[in-house]
C-alpha cells in the first residue's frame, strides 16, 4: 500500500512540473505547432494507454450499440486521443488572453443572443455544459465578457495540482466571476445568490460523481447517475437553463455554440420536477456530445452507477 500511494505521489508531482513546465512555453510555441505537438502526444497516450483507450472503445460501443461498428468505435477514440491534445494546447494558453478580442481570435461564437436575453429577464441563467473539447475556455469566454458568473468544479486529488489548476482558472478573472470547489459547504448558497442577483452559475452535469446528489435520467438510451443541482438550482431561483459547448473546428479554431433556453417543468411535485427537468438538461447535452463524439471525454465512467434494479455490466 504505502509503495502505490509513494508512486501516486511521485506520479503528481511529476504532472505538475509537466504543467507548469507548459504553462511557462505555451506561449513562446507557434499555436499551429504546439497544436501539432500536442495532436502527436495524444496518438502516442492512444497506443501506450491501453486501458483507457479501451475503455473509450468500450463505452462508446456500449452509448451507441448497433449504431456504430468496432472499427468506428475505434477511429472515433483515436481522433478522441489526438482532439484531447489539440485541444489542451489552448486550455494552457487562455490566461494569457486579456480581453474578449484575444480569445475571438481562436474561437467563433453562436447564438450568444440566447444568453443575452435570458440574463435580461433578470431572473439569472444557469448556464449549462459538458466535456466536450476545450470546456474550460467556455467559462473563460463568460469572465472576459464581464458577465457575473460562479462556477462550481471537484478538487482534485493531489492538494498542490489542484491549487495550481484553480490559480489558472481565477487567473485574470475580474470582480464579477467567482470560482468554488465543490467540497465547499457553502457553494450552493453561493450559486442560488448569485442567481437571485440576475446573475449566472456554470454548472456541468455529463459525469457520474457520488459526490453529489444524483438521480438516473437516460443518457445515450442507458440510465446514468446525473448531478442534480443545475435542475435543483434553476427551480429554486426560477432561473433560465442555456445550453452551452465549444468544440474545435476543422480549420482548428474553436466555437462556442449557445442553444436555446430549456423550458423549465414545473408540475408541483418538486421530485418529479428535478427529474424531468434533470432528463431534459441531460438530453440538451447528448445532442452536443452525439454532434461531435470524437470531442468527449469517452474514457469516462458515465455509466459506472447502476440503479438498484439493474445487475448489467455496461
Amino acid at each position: 500500500m504505502s509503495q502505490h500511494k509513494g508512486w501516486k505521489k511521485v506520479k503528481y508531482e511529476l504532472i505538475y512540473w509537466g504543467v507548469i513546465f507548459f504553462l511557462k512555453v505555451a506561449n513562446l510555441i507557434p499555436r499551429k505547432l504546439l497544436m501539432w505537438e500536442f495532436s502527436v502526444l495524444g496518438s502516442i497516450a492512444y497506443r501506450v494507454m491501453p486501458g483507457t483507450r479501451d475503455l473509450s472503445i468500450k463505452h462508446l460501443k456500449y452509448a451507441y450499440g448497433d449504431e456504430i461498428t468496432d472499427q468506428e468505435a475505434k477511429s472515433i477514440t483515436k481522433r478522441v486521443f489526438k482532439n484531447l491534445g489539440r485541444n489542451f494546447t489552448d486550455i494552457i494558453r487562455y490566461p494569457s488572453m486579456n480581453n474578449v478580442e484575444d480569445i475571438k481570435e481562436i474561437m467563433d461564437i453562436e447564438g450568444e443572443e440566447h444568453l443575452k436575453n435570458a440574463l435580461d429577464k433578470g431572473k439569472g441563467v444557469v448556464f449549462l455544459t459538458c466535456h466536450r473539447g476545450a470546456f474550460d475556455m467556455v467559462g473563460y469566454y463568460i469572465n472576459l465578457n464581464d458577465y457575473p458568473c460562479i462556477a462550481i468544479g471537484a478538487k482534485l486529488h493531489d492538494d498542490k495540482l489542484n491549487e495550481l489548476v484553480v490559480n489558472n482558472r481565477r487567473s485574470n478573472r475580474n470582480g464579477r466571476a467567482d470560482f468554488v470547489e465543490r467540497t465547499d459547504p457553502r457553494g450552493s448558497i453561493k450559486m442560488f445568490k448569485m442567481l437571485k442577483d440576475g446573475g449566472m452559475a456554470f454548472l456541468l452535469i455529463d459525469q457520474d460523481t457520488n459526490k453529489v446528489q444524483n438521480t438516473f435520467v437516460d443518457f445515450f438510451g442507458k440510465p446514468a447517475a446525473t448531478p442534480i443541482g443545475a435542475a435543483m438550482l434553476a427551480l429554486k431561483a426560477d432561473a433560465a437553463v442555456i445550453p452551452a459547448a465549444v468544440k474545435m473546428q476543422e480549420n482548428g479554431k474553436h466555437v462556442l455554440e449557445i442553444r436555446e433556453e430549456i423550458p423549465l417543468v414545473r408540475t408541483g411535485d418538486n421530485q418529479k420536477d428535478i427529474q424531468v427537468n434533470t432528463q431534459n438538461m441531460s438530453l440538451a447535452l447528448e445532442q452536443f456530445i452525439r454532434e461531435a463524439p470524437d470531442q468527449w471525454v469517452w474514457f469516462h465512467e458515465r455509466w459506472k452507477t447502476k440503479p438498484e434494479n439493474d445487475v448489467s455490466n455496461s
